[in-house]
């Protein structure tokens, strides 16, 4: 299939969104792994959120069905660990995914070494690898633009949001064109990498993580995150209403 490719997979919880970098810390084995391969074939890997809707397999739970290729910068050793930098770029979707060669097994607090976990499946798998591959198509970049005017409303919009966490939950007075002047200038002018930076902040649901990273345009994604900041809202002015009827 055209634009397609197979890719070794780093499987989180939460995913990541193109233009972020991210400082990771690497230590079982399944990823030590993947990260040296990585370097000697100087290519990228998938970073994705995991399926929660999903059963594991042999103990490892499943990737959803849209992420982000990373490469790596800024790697090194610190201890046991293996820490550096994701640098996301394109997304993909995933279309077929490659099962680990080990089940997931109960290591506790001492990992084996790679080689020692190799040793238990090269003869009957010689092309297997401790972390999870998948096969992917590579997504084009967003299209259209979004106008000046919604992108900085949505700014005011989510700097008050910022405010009124402050307050509720913090007991802090966070002035609101302080905020609005720390956003606008992360923020404005728009392009698409501060709309994918926005979105890595304000969405929580891996659900609308994924639906933003499997979308066409801009303004969908633009659509998800206005759809994310009513939903907080509602629950705060929801806890502020239960607030005031104790009171």
């Amino acid at each position: 299939m055209a634009n397609s490719e197979t890719i070794p997979l780093f499987v989180l919880p939460s995913g990541i969104f193109p233009s972020i970098n991210e400082p990771l810390r690497v230590f079982e084995p399944r990823y030590k792994q993947m990260l040296d391969d990585c370097t000697l074939n100087e290519g990228p890997f998938g970073y994705i959120a995991h399926d929660p809707d999903s059963e594991s397999i042999d103990g490892w739970s499943q990737p959803g069905t849209f992420g982000v290729m990373c490469s790596l910068s800024d790697m090194r050793e610190q201890g046991t660990n293996l820490m550096f930098t994701a640098n996301a770029g394109q997304r993909f979707e995933v279309l077929d995914v490659v099962q680990s060669a080990l089940p997931s097994m109960p290591f506790g607090d001492i990992y084996p070494t790679v080689d020692d976990l190799v040793e238990q499946y090269v003869e009957d798998q010689p092309e297997g690898k401790l972390y999870l591959r998948a096969k992917v198509r590579l997504l084009d970049d967003l299209e259209g633009e979004l106008s000046a005017e919604d992108w900085s409303d949505f700014l005011h919009d989510w700097a008050q949001h910022i405010v009124d966490v402050n307050a509720m939950f913090r007991n802090e007075d966070v002035d609101l064109e302080q905020m609005l002047l720390i956003l606008e200038e992360e923020f404005l002018p728009y392009d698409t990498a501060s709309l994918w930076q926005v979105a890595n902040a304000v969405l929580d649901k891996v659900d609308d993580r994924q639906s933003a990273l499997g979308s066409s345009t801009g303004s969908d994604v633009f659509s998800i995150l206005q759809r994310a900041l009513r939903e907080k809202n509602a629950q705060l002015n929801f806890i502020r209403a239960l607030n005031d009827a104790e009171d």
